[in-house]
């Protein structure tokens, strides 16, 4: 098992209790990468991950224990 701390922004805090506040300690499954989060969170594949302030975009990284990732909303606009 591994444990990671896990931040949820904008309207991706709804996918933990409120009193969360957008933030958690998850322990997965060692080997877990950012696409098990997604699958565990039925996340949007738009969404935008950062892992200890790095932006990740290969959803096959493998996750380590002490890993902080946060994830984002996609912001379009015009």
């Amino acid at each position: 098992m591994i444990e990671i701390e896990l931040r949820f922004y904008s309207t991706l805090r709804e996918k933990l209790p409120p009193e969360a506040r957008g933030q958690t300690t998850l322990q997965l499954a060692a080997g877990a990468t950012l696409a098990d989060l997604a699958a565990h969170f039925d996340l949007p594949p738009t969404v935008i991950y950062s892992i200890n302030d790095d932006h990740a975009e290969d959803l096959t990284i493998p996750l380590q224990s002490g890993d902080l990732v946060r994830v984002f909303s996609a912001v379009g606009g015009g």
